[in-house]
């Protein structure tokens, strides 16, 4: 078993070793998961261990969602889905670190709106919405600005809510602002962005010379900004969560 699962109680075993105090928990070791659900608390649940019931909690800030299921040992995000719908309450209080509230998570930044924290065992990860996305911390993912209360104005448009605003070292890529939300925008062919007026223009400038049809330089991908994708634990909720919702 995992080590960061956590025995409750030794007593569990005793207590329920024939259900008689647990009546309302199927016993795991007669499912064919050999894990089930507690009835009460959403963020522990039951296991047959050596032919007895175990309780265990959930590493915490999530809940119990099923076996092989969640972004670890059977839990998940407690906001992914119905898992702890009422009457069913998590228990065990939270235990916070810097930048997270629980162990585990997904939080808001505490000064960007285009930031968020990934928690993975009380290790936060600062990741990025890119595209002229804002984190929405109801949905917990990044969003379109029109979305987000109290966020509405993006960084990259504080100085002009309609201006453009250069992408990196791109020589015909650069961000329009409309109404302070950033749009990623192309010159027609041909043309360049100049940096000084901030408009797209014939070439050259100083900057830039005649486009041609060759891939964009290097330097052209390291400037844009990109959400940092872990391998396993909080990334395959992650990667869902640097995509917004379909517009309407």
């Amino acid at each position: 078993m995992s080590s960061e699962r956590h025995l409750t109680s030794f007593v569990a075993i005793l207590a329920c070793a024939a259900l008689a105090s647990c009546a309302q928990v199927e016993d795991p070791c007669k499912t064919k998961s050999r894990v089930v659900a507690d009835d009460k608390y959403c963020d522990k649940y039951w296991e047959c261990d050596n032919g007895q019931s175990v309780q265990y909690d959930c590493p915490n800030g999530l809940v119990f969602a099923g076996k092989h299921r969640g972004v670890t040992e059977g839990c998940d995000y407690p906001w992914r889905s119905n898992y702890c719908e009422y009457p069913k309450v998590q228990i065990n209080p939270p235990i916070g670190t810097e930048h997270c509230d629980w162990l585990y998570g997904i939080f808001g930044h505490e000064t960007s709106c285009t930031r968020y924290w990934t928690c993975w065992n009380g290790t936060a990860t600062e990741q990025l919405c890119i595209g002229g996305l804002l984190y929405n911390e109801n949905a917990h993912s990044c969003d379109w600005p029109e979305n987000v209360d109290g966020c509405q104005k993006h960084p990259l448009c504080n100085e002009d809510p309609n201006g453009n605003v250069p992408l990196g070292k791109s020589c015909n890529r650069y961000w329009q602002c409309q109404g302070g939300y950033p749009r990623l925008q192309r010159c027609p062919a041909m043309l360049v962005f100049d940096r000084r007026s901030l408009r797209c223009v014939v070439p050259p400038t100083e900057e830039c010379d005649v486009p041609t049809t060759t891939a964009p330089p290097p330097e052209e991908e390291e400037n844009r900004p990109r959400v940092q994708h872990q391998s396993k634990r909080p990334s395959q909720g992650f990667s869902e969560q640097s995509r917004p919702p379909p517009r309407n």
